[in-house]
């Protein structure tokens, strides 16, 4: 049995609020050993543990901790460790605050055993994380949080409805499987409004602008932690209730490919990496959808591993934005002459979020590769394929090369500072690590009988995977040589954001034009309404009114002896 006090997400808020308290100097050490104790009672935990409470009728479970949830939770914990030594020189208390109080949201929200605990967990996620997008204090970044809270609202309203709809339904609250479509075919409107909440967090092909509207615009270490949890918090709910649905095949192979193209042609590297996590999404989704044991052994491992090397990726960029006071690939490149170690790091990330082999991504991408095939879904395992070889040429390579080589800049900035190096060198050792003794992530698996026979380096999984690789690498050095590759260029790049930026801007820019139309119309005319009234009412009453006049006493006298004689007939109509 589990106490209120044994949620990390629960430890984490309340330290979040205690580090506001304490001075400068001390809010870093201070978050380090919040995590830690956070990581010690998470360690005490055992599988099948939960509480369960009543409260105001309602059969409640805060905390429901399993195999799943474990999985998530350990990576959480890493997340936050490493980016707290990655921003160690920010002293800022808001974003030391929201650093802690946003992952404690989402670590509370795969803890939920119920609906509502959920709902709670998952509006605090939203509130918290806005403030690290508002963090630069701008009015660029103004603007990107407030359109980042209405999609985050909306996500809530529709999971509130979906809640509501649910319990009306079936009288349950306990967070389990459910199926998009009832017997007949039909979309259960309940899971339908949940499985879009859902989406919308997992940004949804047209639902996933917020991603690239937002992270860029944060802090260095803000952008970092804004890619970890929303994203995978959603893609835990997915697995833990949409696993097997169908629709999630494609939606995720759809997000898989799309992102290349906007990727490619992207001048900002932070936005590139932005548009790499919904790719990254997009796997995890498809084999969510096929809902096999090892297509859900590949999604939610690849989650983890995903979680370190992009943040590894997020962190060398922002190392060299850090030194230059850019992400724009036109302002950089040459840096390799002076920041080799981070030139260093940012490849093992790109190896490993193109599943090369000896990395990390490389032995959890299978698993899913392997759903697609046991499925015998042909056209998914081809475009699996395919955005395989887009991560190489988006993330793989395009990072790293417009980073440190491409044109030389000029630019000869100093290596990134020490904690900064330290916090890559940790990511890049568990990206290696993971990819050459997978062993202790397979441990941590939902289903164990199934990983026991999936071998990641059989001669099979290395020859597709180098073949794939190389025809990529292949194809961009082909693309640079003949000069073929999409030219950066320093521009402001809108893919379905454009509807609502540039049309739907101008349609509310007319829905507002005709309002205040209409508004000084119905007031104008209100105004002369009650102008005539005064002018009726001064003629009557004023001054010089009939009113004001004198009267012959003969006439009062008539007009007293009608009030009188109208009292008593309603004095005897009531009696």
């Amino acid at each position: 049995m589990l106490e209120l006090s044994d949620n990390p997400g629960v430890i984490l808020l309340l330290g979040a609020f205690i580090i506001i308290a304490l001075p400068t100097i001390m809010r870093r050490p201070a978050m380090l050993l919040i995590t830690g104790f956070s990581a010690m009672r998470l360690m005490g935990m055992e599988v099948g543990d939960q509480t369960v409470l009543s409260l105001f009728g309602l059969d409640l479970t805060p905390m429901k901790f399993d195999v799943l949830s474990r999985l998530f939770l350990i990576v959480f914990h890493i997340a936050v460790t490493l980016n707290i030594i990655y921003s160690w020189g920010v002293k800022n208390a808001t974003e030391c605050w929201a650093s802690l109080a946003y992952p404690a949201a989402a670590m509370g929200g795969v803890l939920a055993g119920d609906w509502i605990t959920l709902f709670i967990w998952w509006e605090l996620a939203a509130l918290t994380s806005v403030f690290l997008v508002w963090q630069p204090r701008t009015r660029e970044t103004y603007l990107a949080g407030m359109r980042y809270m209405v999609i985050q609202i909306a996500s809530g309203v529709l999971l509130l409805g979906g809640i509501v709809i649910l319990f009306r339904q079936s009288g349950a609250l306990a967070i389990g499987a459910l199926d998009l479509r009832d017997p007949s075919g039909l979309f259960n409107p309940a899971a339908l409004m949940l499985f879009i909440a859902i989406g919308v967090k997992s940004a949804f092909p047209l639902l996933h602008n917020w991603v690239q509207d937002s992270y860029p615009k944060s802090t260095l270490g803000g952008t970092i932690i804004l890619s970890v949890f929303t994203t995978k918090l959603a893609v835990y709910l997915m697995a833990r209730v949409f696993a097997g649905t169908p629709e999630l095949i494609w939606i995720g192979a759809v997000m898989t490919i799309f992102p290349i193209f906007f990727a490619l042609i992207e001048n900002d590297l932070r936005k590139v990496l932005s548009y790499s996590i919904n790719n990254q999404v997009g796997f995890m989704l498809t084999g969510i959808g096929f809902g096999t044991a090892a297509s859900m052994n590949g999604a939610v491992g690849y989650a983890f591993s995903n979680i370190i090397f992009e943040s590894l990726l997020f962190m060398s960029v922002g190392a060299a934005m850090y030194r230059t006071g850019t992400s724009k690939a036109t302002e950089l490149g040459g840096l390799y002459r002076t920041m080799p170690l981070t030139l260093m790091f940012c490849l093992i990330g790109a190896l490993s979020i193109s599943a090369f082999p000896g990395f990390a991504g490389f032995v959890t991408k299978g698993l899913i590769l392997d759903g697609a095939a046991e499925g015998h879904n042909f056209i998914i395992w081809l475009i699996l394929l395919f955005a395989s070889a887009g991560v190489l040429e988006h993330a793989g390579i395009k990072i790293p090369y417009f980073t440190f080589f491409a044109h030389d800049s000029g630019k000869r900035p100093k290596e990134a500072p020490p904690m900064m190096l330290i916090a890559m060198g940790l990511s890049a050792v568990l990206s290696v690590g993971i990819g050459l003794y997978p062993e202790p992530l397979f441990n941590l698996l939902p289903y164990q009988e199934q990983i026991a026979d999936y071998h990641p380096y059989s001669a099979y999984h290395i020859v597709e995977q180098l073949q794939l690789l190389l025809f990529a690498v292949l194809a961009f050095a082909l693309l640079i040589k003949f000069k073929l590759y999409p030219p950066e260029v320093p521009s402001t790049n809108l893919d379905f954001d454009w509807l609502y930026r540039v049309p739907g801007r101008a349609l509310l820019f007319k829905i507002v034009s005709l309002i205040v139309s209409l508004w000084r119309w119905l007031w104008g005319g209100a105004q002369e309404v009650v102008t005539r009234v005064m002018a009726r009412t001064h003629r009557t009453h004023g001054p010089e009114g009939t009113l004001a006049r004198n009267w012959p006493v003969g006439f009062m006298a008539l007009w007293t002896a009608v009030v009188l004689a109208v009292a008593l007939v309603f004095l005897y109509w009531v009696a």
